[in-house]
């Protein structure tokens, strides 16, 4: 059925009638409509009936014949086209019987006053009186009629046409011919012919008329205009002429309209222009689509982004679609289609060239030195013993018990360390820690129970420098120092055997060493680390060689670290305390920062620098910082790469690899963009109470919600398209470059690519998929045929997405 995108309906829509030939062949269209400024005519056409031929020939009327006044001329094979077939006599009943269909020729459906929702009127054909006996004698009357109504005169009988009769929606849609009725007439056998008249009436949405608006085309790239043309119509379609009209817009911040109906697409979104002339109104839709130069970007919000026009330009364009949770607890199932787009061809991803740079012996051991189910019940059990400490201070009376002896040991000094994790505040494990080596920042304690074939005096001696010399110095210069309250000035490294029984991560820090015994009694009261120990064959749990454990222990001390100053400065110096620490997304993130600055360190590069694989490879020094510190980092983003969307970056509980490799990139990100001096921006986020996008806002000074559309953006667009602006680019890191030269995976060939693949819908057909919480991504790659446009469509649930859905599209050429 046709629908009449360019015209408003007109509210409570008026009968309309029309004069048919009743069941006969066409008989030529009618006299012209009168002039508008005449009440218009229905024309009374007559037909006659013959019993012994079996037929039923309708005529136009006579001169002199009478006419009703109506709402508008009709005309059989003009308006509409009634058909009848099967025309039979049965003398024994005197009934003569024929099927009746019925055929719209008007613009308009007919049977309905929007266009979509049938009338429960449908479409009636009436008698204008009784039929009339022209050769013989006797009453001819209308047998199996659906009713009587007053449509011209009181009590005419009609057949009704409407449900299934109209087809499939209920409305008689131009150019469709209805089912047929079966009509039934009493013919006595006396009547030999006989005459009767017909009309058809029947809701349409435009009863007064209406406006034709043609637009050469219902998309236009910003800045371009388009000359409409206004055609103003009666019901049934015709012209009407010298009529005035006045064009308006919906939304003037997209599209304006000058007198003479030429349209100027001002930005990116939809409206409608609208031609009014006295009662008649009609408008068109007009798509306003971003222009892109290749290499752009434009960012948009809901529900704005929901419905979108793309342009191909003179040789066709590729974009690539990237909608984006912003939400940080609701994870939201999307929908996105693109209509007029062709198949994507190349590669799955664009690539930027590698510098042919290979960093050698990159392979990710047997032990990673990360657990992060045991980091994530660390976290669980952490939040449930606060909520519960003044129970726990009350049942410790006034005992206070400190396992650290304030001041600075000597060398060979014991202290009993309780390593216990599965209840914070109610459970020992204790172990006796022997002094190993004092630093200037640095306390070294060995378990006196671990594994023979360790670490020597020698090693612990130069854990505890290398911590003075370049672990201690960056994590002071970025986030402070902690409380000291154990008074020693310095931070204590327990290498214990116990790390080794219950988890496979390479250290841990506990924020109850923090608190005082009167409210966690098994506190071991002051700042410590808990790291792991040399155990080759797995005497206590996974087997860690002494070049592993060294390779994984310098980046544990730098983001346990980073958590310990974090935790601390907000129990001790930016008081009050409010009893929270950080949300554990940002607390983690905090802490892969923190590896990050001791690489920048110890290889003397710098933030900002667009690191790729030449400058990684350029010499050992920073080949060994960049796998001991910042490859852990590079290797987690690429486990979210490779499922943008399965994965959020702020996730409010525990993150896994992927969300933590995420959320590093994201303050590496927002750090570079907001500028400035970095250590400022790190220094905000732990000298605060607040907590999670609470800090985050805080230290960068806006909203940071945008920010992760732009930085799930940027993930595609830099180093990839041509000079993106810099909202859009990661200033410090060429990832594609970068992944192009590195191993990700374990075996003998080298993975060494960009893992981020994008998706590559098929036009017309919705690409569907579950975006996680907190700023998860999908990437839509998608192509415009030359001096084409397309349009591209984001739903959930059929509807466009809320506010927290937001869109970025990206150009790649």
């Amino acid at each position: 059925m046709l629908r009449f995108r360019s015209r408003a309906a007109s509210p409570g829509a008026a009968l309309l009638a029309f004069s048919l030939a009743a069941c006969a062949g066409d008989q030529g269209p009618v006299a012209p409509a009168p002039p508008e400024t005449r009440q218009p005519e229905l024309v009374r056409l007559s037909c006659t009936a013959s019993v012994a031929e079996r037929t039923v020939v309708c005529a136009s009327p006579t001169p002199g014949e009478g006419g009703a006044r109506g709402v508008i001329v009709g005309g059989q094979g003009t308006y509409v086209q009634l058909t009848s077939s099967n025309v039979s006599y049965t003398a024994a009943t005197q009934t003569l019987q024929f099927d009746v269909t019925v055929q719209n020729l008007i613009p308009q459906p007919m049977g309905t006053t929007d266009g979509t929702t049938p009338s429960a009127t449908g479409v009636r054909v009436f008698f204008t009186g009784p039929p009339s006996t022209t050769v013989g004698s006797g009453t001819v009357t209308v047998q199996n009629e659906d009713g009587q109504g007053v449509f011209t005169a009181s009590g005419q009988d009609y057949f009704q046409y409407s449900g299934a009769l109209l087809g499939a929606d209920g409305i008689l849609g131009t150019s469709e011919t209805s089912g047929a009725r079966t009509w039934q007439m009493h013919v006595p056998t006396t009547a030999l012919t006989f005459r009767f008249s017909l009309y058809v009436a029947a809701d349409v949405p435009f009863p007064k008329g209406y406006v034709d608006v043609s637009p050469a085309a219902d998309s236009l790239l910003e800045g371009a205009t388009q000359p409409l043309t206004a055609t103003v119509r009666n019901v049934v379609g015709e012209v009407v002429p010298g009529a005035a009209v006045t064009w308006g817009s919906s939304d003037t911040g997209v599209l304006t309209v000058d007198a003479g109906g030429v349209v100027t697409a001002v930005s990116a979104g939809s409206g409608m222009v609208t031609a009014t002339s006295g009662e008649r109104t009609g408008s068109a839709a007009i798509a306003v689509c971003p222009s892109l130069a290749a290499g752009a970007v434009r960012a948009f919000g809901m529900p704005a982004g929901a419905s979108l026009c793309l342009g191909g330009g003179g040789g066709g364009a590729e974009y690539t679609v990237v909608p984006v949770n912003t939400d940080d607890v609701a994870a939201i199932a999307l929908g996105v289609t693109g209509s007029g787009i062709t198949g994507v061809t190349g590669g799955p991803t664009p690539l930027r060239a590698g510098t042919g740079a290979r960093l050698a012996g990159v392979r990710r051991g047997a032990w990673s030195g990360e657990d992060y189910a045991f980091s994530a019940r660390l976290r669980r059990t952490g939040a449930r013993e606060r909520a519960g400490r003044a129970a726990a201070r009350s049942a410790a009376g006034g005992s206070v018990r400190r396992a650290i002896t304030p001041g600075v040991p000597a060398v060979g000094a014991l202290m009993s360390i309780n390593v216990q994790t599965a209840n914070f505040c109610s459970t020992f494990d204790t172990r006796t820690g022997r002094v190993q080596a004092v630093g200037t920042h640095a306390i070294v304690l060995a378990d006196t129970s671990n594994p023979s074939g360790g670490f020597t005096a020698a090693d612990y001696q130069a854990l505890a420098d290398s911590f003075d010399a370049f672990v201690h110095p960056v994590l002071q210069a970025n986030f402070g120092a902690p409380a000291d309250i154990d008074g020693n000035g310095r931070v204590i490294l327990f290498y214990t055997r116990g790390v080794n029984q219950q988890t496979d991560a390479a250290g841990f820090f506990l924020w109850r060493d923090l608190r005082p015994a009167t409210e966690c009694p098994t506190s071991n009261v002051g700042e410590l680390l808990y790291l792991a120990v040399p155990d080759g064959s797995g005497t206590v749990g996974t087997a860690r060689s002494k070049a592993a454990v060294y390779e994984h222990t310098f980046r544990t001390m730098a983001h346990e670290g980073a958590q310990l100053i974090n935790a601390s400065r907000r129990m001790y110096v930016n008081t009050p305390w409010s009893g929270e620490l950080e949300e554990a997304w940002l607390d983690e993130a905090l802490g892969d920062v923190a590896e990050e600055l001791v690489f920048y360190s110890r290889s003397g590069l710098a933030p900002g620098a667009n690191l790729d694989v030449a400058d990684i490879g350029g010499t050992i020094t920073v080949q060994d910082a960049f796998f001991r510190y910042a490859s852990p980092n590079v290797f987690r983003l690429a486990e979210w790469l490779r499922a943008p969307h399965a994965a959020g970056l702020v996730e409010p509980d525990a993150p896994d690899s992927a969300s933590r490799g995420a959320a590093w990139a994201f303050l590496r990100y927002a750090a570079d963009r907001k500028g400035g001096a970095q250590a400022s921006t790190w220094g905000a986020l732990v000298n605060t109470q607040a907590t999670g996008l609470a800090s985050l806002q805080a230290a960068l000074g806006t909203d940071p919600l945008p920010w992760l559309r732009d930085f799930d953006a940027a993930m595609y667009a830099d180093d990839a398209v041509p000079s993106p602006a810099a909202a859009y680019t990661q200033p410090s890191w060429n990832f594609r470059d970068l992944y192009s030269g590195i191993d990700l995976d374990p075996g003998p060939d080298c993975s060494c690519a960009f893992p981020l693949v994008p998706r590559n819908p098929s036009n017309g057909v919705q690409d569907s998929f579950t975006l996680d919480a907190g700023g998860a991504a999908a990437y839509l790659r998608m192509r415009v045929p030359a001096s084409a446009f397309a349009g591209v469509t984001v739903r959930t649930g059929g509807v466009a997405p809320p506010s927290t859905v937001r869109l970025a599209v990206i150009r790649r050429n």
